[in-house]
């Protein structure tokens, strides 16, 4: 029974600090977007950019912070990259439906875009990314 707690208490802090992480890197994401967008930049082309400085804040959080590796920083790259490609794919392919076709407001399909590819990001960098 002890075994299952600290197994428990393990993964629910380790998963606490990944939500401590993910909403630092979405109001990287999601402040510079909002930004970009208030100074004319298009839409999608801001959500590029401030996806790149979420991503180098998102990396280095739960590399260092959650996931606590300190070895194979390029192989950890290479997958967190890869991921992270597939990630805004997935959120710029959202953002442009939602915008477009939904008519939703900018920040508002922002937002939803980046909760729905957030749902299974913990069990990629945990599982596949930093193994």
């Amino acid at each position: 029974m002890m075994e299952i707690v600290k197994y428990l208490r393990t993964h629910a802090s380790q998963f606490a600090l990944y939500i401590l992480a993910g909403c630092t890197a979405a109001v990287v994401d999601f402040g510079g977007y909002v930004l970009l967008v208030r100074w004319d930049v298009w839409y999608i082309v801001a959500s590029l950019i401030s996806s790149a400085f979420a991503f180098v804040t998102a990396f280095l959080m739960h590399k260092y912070v959650v996931f606590r590796k300190k070895d194979s920083f390029g192989k950890h790259l290479g997958k967190y990259a890869a991921t992270e490609v597939v990630n805004t794919i997935i959120n710029t392919i959202l953002l442009y439906i939602f915008v477009e076709y939904v008519e939703l407001p900018k920040e508002g399909a922002k937002l939803i875009a980046m909760a729905m590819v957030v749902l299974w990001n913990f069990f990629i960098y945990k599982y596949f990314v930093y193994v």
